[in-house]
């Protein structure tokens, strides 16, 4: 009894009393048992120690330490995470550890409500209108969704009508929107952290993106750190422990609404928590309108099943803030993680939109080689960079290769690959396992220009930065990349190119193929 959590309300002079107590009843139970001097002396000192644990690790009074918001930010360590913390309810902020125990428990629905909720305005309608004025739609880039399933575990399911803006590539198109969307990332960060009541400085931004939803866009329920199914037996949502998902280390996440239906012209689009014994059925009150400058915060687990609705055309006929009539759903998502050695890279900013035109001008129209910061743990790897023949038309040969990769993304199996447009000349090619990507960036000038060929076709493998591609993609990429050559050289050999340049093309495209981690079958 005496090792039982010690009641904070409680004053030390009750247990001083308590103790007296349990002291003296021992006393006269050693006496009547004749137990000896020896053992008696040694329960005296084993109660004299935990009175001194008690007094010690016990507040002599129930009123909450007031929390400094400058105090340094805890590390997620114990010891460096302030007792109390005066932005929620509760009295002491939680360390990962009770966060975790906490998550555990969220079957008990008084629990549940600690991990889910939101909070109205933590950006201005002003601040959220400025952001948006700098998002026109043609700047996003086509996503891909999760693996989440109902019925079929096998089934892939990506969203509709939804693309994204990540920092990479807000970091190098206009310095006024990236510092503005930096500030707002921050207000999001802070205030998810204090909703969960998590110490000041505990939660680490995994990933930032600007989502956009159009007409059609919606996502399917799914957890953010699970492949989850719903059991036959116990109709009840679970996470798959024999697929892997791809950001297992995820703690909490948050969607801040950037517009609402009236300014982006659209209907529908509401996030929502699903039910997680009825099917991925959306709650009864598990519905959050859109409203500008709301945020909802949640843990990642099949605890907090969750997703969007379809958003529909609007029935106003007026212009959005960036000029067009397509219907729009703008929002902020963020994932957190706890281990800082996930925590997303933030790019400085690198090069505005004048200077690569001034560039592109001064290369004749072809594109300048992208340079990386040398400290982005998520910088892509070049694997090989193909020239392109002057006499090949860049534009026939996007088409080709595009065309060509569609028709492969079905292999090995179903929804292997997704294959998407970025701007007007860059590929994105996505692996099923989320674990790494490869890209083709069309039109990109030679370092070294030749009689032959001075445009080239880039390719690079993109991965998180925080694990490595699986050795599945590693296998399926060479596969794919292995035939892509092959197609290149048809194309190439149709034109009739001259001995010399044949050649010299010839050993670019073997040069190519020895970069791949897997040898032509």
């Amino acid at each position: 009894m005496l090792l039982a959590a010690p009641n904070p309300v409680r004053g030390s002079w009750r247990f001083s009393i308590f103790l007296a107590e349990v002291v003296g009843r021992q006393h006269q139970v050693m006496k009547k048992t004749m137990v000896t001097m020896l053992h008696y002396k040694f329960a005296l000192a084993v109660l004299a120690a935990l009175a001194l644990l008690f007094f010690v690790h016990c507040p002599t009074s129930s009123a909450a330490k007031s929390y400094d918001n400058s105090a340094a930010a805890c590390d997620g360590n114990d010891d460096t995470c302030p007792d109390s913390y005066s932005l929620t309810g509760e009295s002491k902020c939680l360390h990962p550890s009770d966060f975790q125990h906490r998550v555990a428990s969220f079957f008990d629905e008084s629990i549940l409500t600690l991990l889910r909720g939101t909070v109205d305005k933590v950006i201005s309608n002003k601040d959220a209108k400025e952001l948006v004025e700098l998002l026109p739609l043609s700047d996003f880039v086509e996503s891909s969704g999760y693996e989440t399933d109902n019925k079929d575990r096998a089934q892939y399911t990506a969203p509709v009508a939804y693309a994204g803006l990540g920092l990479k590539e807000l970091s190098t198109s206009n310095e006024e929107r990236y510092n503005k969307l930096l500030q707002i990332r921050e207000k999001i960060r802070s205030a998810t952290e204090s909703s969960l009541n998590l110490c000041p400085g505990l939660l680490k931004i995994d990933y930032t993106t600007i989502a956009q939803k159009t007409e059609g866009g919606a996502h399917r329920a799914h957890a953010d750190n699970c492949v989850h199914y719903f059991d036959d037996k116990t109709k009840t949502a679970v996470c798959d422990p024999s697929r892997q998902h791809p950001y297992p280390k995820r703690v909490a996440a948050s969607i801040l609404y950037l517009n609402d239906p009236t300014d982006g012209n659209f209907n529908g689009g509401e996030f929502y928590f699903a039910n997680r014994t009825h099917f991925g059925e959306v709650e009864d009150s598990g519905q959050v309108a859109v409203e500008t400058g709301k945020m909802i915060y949640f843990t990642s687990g099949v605890e907090n099943l969750h997703g969007a609705l379809k958003v529909e055309r609007g029935s106003s006929s007026e212009q959005n803030d960036d000029g067009t009539t397509i219907p729009r759903r703008l929002a902020i998502a963020m994932w957190y993680v706890f281990d800082q050695s996930l925590e997303e890279f933030v790019p400085t900013f690198q090069a505005s939109a004048a200077s690569e035109e001034e560039a592109t001008s001064s290369l004749g129209g072809l594109k300048p080689r992208k340079v990386y910061d040398s400290n982005d743990p998520n910088a892509p790897k070049e694997l090989f960079t193909l020239p392109i023949p002057d006499r090949i038309d860049i534009s026939s040969l996007f088409q080709s290769v595009g065309a060509y990769l569609v028709s492969q993304q079905n292999k090995p199996m179903v929804g292997s690959w997704t294959i998407s447009q970025y701007g007007e000349d860059t590929l994105h090619v996505l692996f099923k396992d989320h674990s790494a990507m490869f890209s083709l960036d069309f039109g990109v000038a030679l370092i070294e220009a030749t009689s032959h060929a001075k445009a080239s076709v880039v390719v690079e493998r993109h991965t998180d930065g925080s694990r490595a591609a699986s050795l599945q993609y590693m296998l399926q990429e060479s596969v794919l990349l292995h035939g892509l050559l092959d197609s290149f050289s048809k194309v190439i050999l149709n034109e009739s190119l001259g001995g010399a340049e044949e050649e010299y093309l010839g050993d670019e495209m073997e040069k190519a193929r020895n970069t791949l981690p897997a040898r032509r079958a």
